[in-house]
This record gives structure tokens, C-alpha cells and sequence, in this order.
């Protein structure tokens, strides 16, 4: 059964998101959606266990793919449509959590034969909210005191903002132009959201409040607007405990309301677990004339005749390309794609790269968050898909192998709004592509690449990111995922950059929460230089 009322902002919400809605807008919403999809398990049998190169063993299943093509074509188109096993519903939230599945299953063996491992890196997220009707700034106490911590983000009023962190870090929210402390915080271990309530006292057994340092306001001073902002933000506050134990353990770092993932996500339940892809983007593997990679319009990149293959005498010859997607890791899921990119096309990046001007990376999510830090010491520069038919290929490889609607990775003509009716806007849902150099000795500690969404009912945020190896053969450089669930004892999950290889890594867990185990790192080059992109993919849409 399916029930519909019309939202302003094109999105879906379920009663409970509704209300929430009501409560914030104080206004009637038009449409409500709900689907009801069936909980399926895929099936596998015999094992065979073999290493990634991390120390710890994993299991890939012999069984879990067909032989027969039409098999497996069956199978994956019906995995496309089946929801996630562990989303379950919270009883008098109408809201489905994503629950920490048993350890054991990563490994294809029954319930508690396994017992996990603790992760031996103690980082964490570390969010905060600001439930202040003013803009506040988040400044990280590095041993001196606010006057002369570093700024990490701005927040504004009932909104929040964060950083990667560890137990015991201290942190404020100051006024930008004073600097008046608001709220200090210490971080606390295995406690991610933190508040600052101008309007209820100090309660020094609230791990999560932070300690006002002015006196009380009160709250008859919040306009009509701002009492519903500030409802919302105590609801999320009361809402976070309830999820992390339902869910096991998971920290509740999303927006209350908010809506499960709206583009594909690959299922991950066992380590080895593979999916296959067939794209029509087969490889350059000779590089045209110039004059045949010019930048591309948006009708050239939609593709009227979607029959004809652009380029393709110097493509592979062949009608598809075939790819295999392994699971390496369940949580965070992450999933392994080798030669999803020809030396060609590399090299092609690359090229294309040396052209522009590289500048020296920051953190933050750009604009005035973005900063330059010692935490990231690399360089970048941005492609975008029209700059060639190589990358506008690439791109569209990107899009198959997420089983994203290439539409939705470029700018969109007026005359295809009919396709994306929900959409606010005809931008592309991805970030540029971002070229990454690192030079011998430089690094990115370990940091979440999402942005934390705004009071906005399914406000838009880092989703996935489709990473890609343009080198090989230097020392060090790994993508490290030190807190990846396991049941060994030992370090990260990484991966070893390989010329063409590429990883997806979901920042979302299946029920749209931001997953904190996503934290992850590119570990010092020892040797040599690491060259290396990332291709950000927001959920719902791109502002």
C-alpha cells in the first residue's frame, strides 16, 4: 500500500518525519510516501578464506554467484529492489534503524561462533550541535585555551558542526567576533554528540552537555520560529540515546527527521561477498587526436543516440566491460573494484591534472570552512566531466558501477525535469572529480568525509565516494580504515594503491544516519608519490 502527500521540497517522509516536519514548519506538508519492501538474505555455501593483506582472515563464497549468466543477472536484479536485513523498526518512531549485525555473519558462520575485536585506534567522531539562536563558532582547545585554539567550523543558530577526535580533547563554541566562550565540551570515549543548551543548567552527569559558561536564558526569549527549531534539536538530543541502543551501538549523528539512502547502496554482509557489473563504458585503450577530446556540452554528454559509443575505435574492442565489486570491508561498507581504469585513462587524468594549477589541500567542507592544516598535507585540483570524453566516460562508468542514472551526475536540460520530479534542482548529485597528489612524507590523518546536514528535513550530505589509484609502487600511501568490525584482533583495513583500481565507501548507513566507522585515513607516502582521486556522491541531491 502507498500513501501520498506532496512535500515543497520533493522529498518523502514517514509519519513520524511528518510530525517532526509539522513541529519545525509549524505548516500543513502536502505528500507522504510509504513503501513497504520485503527483507531477503542472499544464500551462500562452500568457503574458500584467503587474506587482504591485513592480517586478518576473510571468506569468499564459492556459491554466492551463479555460473549461469541469466543467474546472475536474476539475482542482482533482485537484489536491487530487496531492503537491507538489519534496517528494523523502532517501536513508536515509525522509523526503520539500520541494528549492528552479529559479528559471526561477516565470516558466513552462524550467530556467537565469533566474538569481536576492539579496534586498537581510539578515534571518533565528535559532533556538535548549538541549540543557541546565534551563530557560533567550534574552536579545538590545542593545549592554550579558546583565545588561541584552532577553528574547526562555524554553526548556525539550532544547527551543528564536528571534527574527528579523541577522548579528553576540549573544545568550545565562542561568538565569531569576541570570542566569548558559550560552551566547553571534553570529549568522552565512545560518546560522539555533544550540546550546548543556553537554556537548561549545568548537569555534570550529562556526558553529552556541554558547560555553559554564562548565565541561563530563558526560553520564553525564542521566537515562535526559533521554539520549533530549538524542539526539534532537544527531540534529536533525546532521540540519540534510544538509537544507539537499539541499534547496538551505532551513534546517532544524522537529523531526526530523515529518510533511508535515495540512491543504491551495494550490499555488504560478508566479508569477499562479490557483485558484477556490466557497463557499456569500455576502456580507452589508445588515446584519440586532441582535437577529439574537446570539452563536452550537456547535450553532448546526455547521448540522444544512446546506440553510438563515442571514441570507440579507440576503446576496447568489445560490446561491455565486466567488472567484479568485492566486499573488503561490512562496517564501514566498502567495496573493491580492480581495473576499473586503463593506463590510458590515467594517464589521461593525470595529464589533464599537470595542466591546472595544483594548490595545497585543506580540510572542512570547503568555503569559509575550509582550512589548511597540518592533518592534511597534500595537493589538489578538480576535473569535471565535460572536460573530455575520457572523463565524461568515466564518469558514466562511476555512475553504472553505483547503479546511479548518469542524468543525475551532470547538469540536467530543462526538457528531462520530468525524470527527477523530487529533484529541487538540475545540478549534478556529485562533486567534481578531485585529483590528489601526495608527495614523499605527506599524509591525511584520519578524518569522515560528510558534512553534518542542517535542520532541514532530509537536508543533503556526503553519501559515497568512488575513490580511484592513478599510481603504484611507492612506500606507504594505504587507505586506512582503522576501525573497521572484525573479529581478529589487529590493525586497519587497508587498501594498497594499484594503477586503475578504485573503492566505494558509503559515508550513510541503509537508514540515512551518518555512519562514524567511515573514519578513515591516507597514511604517510614513505617512498616515492601517490597520486589519487575522489568522486563525492551527495544523498539526496547536490545544492
Amino acid at each position: 500500500m502507498k500513501i501520498t502527500f506532496p512535500l515543497s521540497l520533493g522529498v518523502f517522509l514517514t509519519v513520524s518525519q511528518l510530525w517532526m516536519w509539522l513541529l519545525v514548519k509549524g505548516q500543513h506538508p502536502g505528500h507522504l510516501v510509504v513503501d513497504v519492501l520485503p527483507l531477503k538474505r542472499p544464500t551462500s555455501n562452500n568457503q574458500d578464506c584467503e587474506a587482504f593483506g591485513n592480517d586478518d582472515g576473510v571468506c569468499f563464497s564459492n556459491g554466492f554467484v551463479p555460473e549461469n549468466s541469466d543467474e546472475v543477472e536474476s539475482m542482482e536484479a533482485e537484489q536491487l529492489e530487496e531492503e537491507d536485513p538489519m534496517l528494523e523498526e523502532m517501536p513508536g518512531y515509525n522509523f526503520k534503524a539500520y541494528k549492528r549485525a552479529d559479528i559471526s555473519s561477516f565470516y558466513n558462520e552462524p550467530p556467537g561462533s565469533r566474538v569481536e575485536a576492539t579496534p586498537s585506534f581510539q578515534g571518533q567522531a565528535a559532533k556538535f550541535q548549538n541549540m543557541s539562536p546565534e551563530r557560533l563558532d567550534l574552536i579545538w582547545d590545542a593545549g592554550s585555551g579558546a583565545a588561541n585554539g584552532n577553528h574547526i567550523c562555524s554553526t548556525g543558530p539550532f544547527e551543528s558542526c564536528g571534527t574527528s577526535s579523541f577522548a579528553t580533547h576540549v573544545f568550545y563554541f565562542v561568538r565569531p567576533k569576541t570570542m566569548e566562550v558559550v560552551c566547553t565540551f571534553q570529549v568522552v570515549k565512545e560518546h560522539s554528540t555533544y550540546y550546548c543548551d543556553p537554556f537548561v543548567a549545568n548537569d555534570a552527569e550529562d556526558e553529552s552537555a556541554g558547560e555553559l559558561n554564562e548565565p541561563l536564558r530563558s526560553i520564553a526569549t525564542l521566537s515562535y520560529a526559533e521554539r520549533k527549531l530549538y524542539e526539534a534539536a532537544q527531540f534529536n538530543r533525546d532521540f540519540a540515546p534510544v538509537y544507539k541502543n537499539f541499534t547496538g551501538g551505532n551513534e546517532w549523528l544524522g537529523q531526526f527527521p530523515t529518510q533511508k539512502p535515495q540512491h543504491f547502496m551495494w550490499r555488504a554482509d560478508y566479508f569477499g561477498q562479490e557483485h558484477h557489473v556490466s557497463t557499456k563504458e569500455t576502456h580507452f585503450v589508445q588515446l584519440p587526436p586532441q582535437d577529439r577530446l574537446k570539452r563536452l556540452s550537456i547535450v553532448e554528454m546526455k547521448r540522444e543516440n544512446s546506440t553510438s559509443l563515442p571514441l570507440r575505435e579507440w576503446r576496447e574492442d568489445a560490446d561491455t566491460l565486466n567488472l567484479t565489486l568485492t566486499v573488503i570491508s561490512v562496517a564501514p561498507r566498502i567495496i573493491q573494484i580492480d581495473n576499473f581504469l586503463s593506463d590510458i585513462e590515467v594517464d589521461h587524468i593525470l595529464e589533464t591534472a599537470l595542466k591546472k594549477n595544483l594548490q595545497r589541500s585543506t580540510t572542512g567542507m570547503g568555503g569559509a570552512d575550509a582550512h589548511v592544516s597540518s592533518v592534511r598535507t597534500s595537493r589538489t585540483t578538480w576535473l569535471s566531466r565535460h572536460t573530455s570524453p575520457i572523463l565524461d566516460a568515466i564518469i558514466r562508468r562511476g555512475a553504472d558501477v553505483m547503479k546511479i542514472d548518469e542524468a543525475l551526475m551532470r547538469h540536467r536540460l530543462e526538457n528531462e525535469n520530468g525524470r527527477y520530479p523530487h529533484m529541487p534542482n538540475k545540478n549534478p548529485i556529485n562533486e567534481d572529480l578531485q585529483i590528489v597528489h601526495y608527495d614523499q612524507g605527506q599524509q591525511y590523518t584520519a578524518h569522515h568525509d560528510f558534512g553534518y546536514p542542517d535542520t532541514r528535513p532530509n537536508a543533503p550530505s556526503r553519501s559515497i565516494n568512488l575513490c580511484m589509484y592513478l599510481n603504484e609502487g611507492m612506500e606507504g600511501g594505504e587507505t586506512s580504515f582503522p576501525r573497521w568490525r572484525r573479529a581478529k584482533h589487529g590493525g586497519a583495513v587497508k587498501a594498497v594503491p594499484k594503477k586503475g583500481k578504485a573503492m566505494i565507501f558509503y559515508m550513510r548507513l541503509p537508514d540515512g544516519n551518518l555512519d562514524d566507522l567511515s573514519q578513515h585515513a591516507a597514511m604517510p607516502v614513505l617512498k616515492g608519490e601517490k597520486w589519487f582521486a575522489n568522486l563525492w556522491t551527495w544523498d539526496p541531491y547536490s545544492e
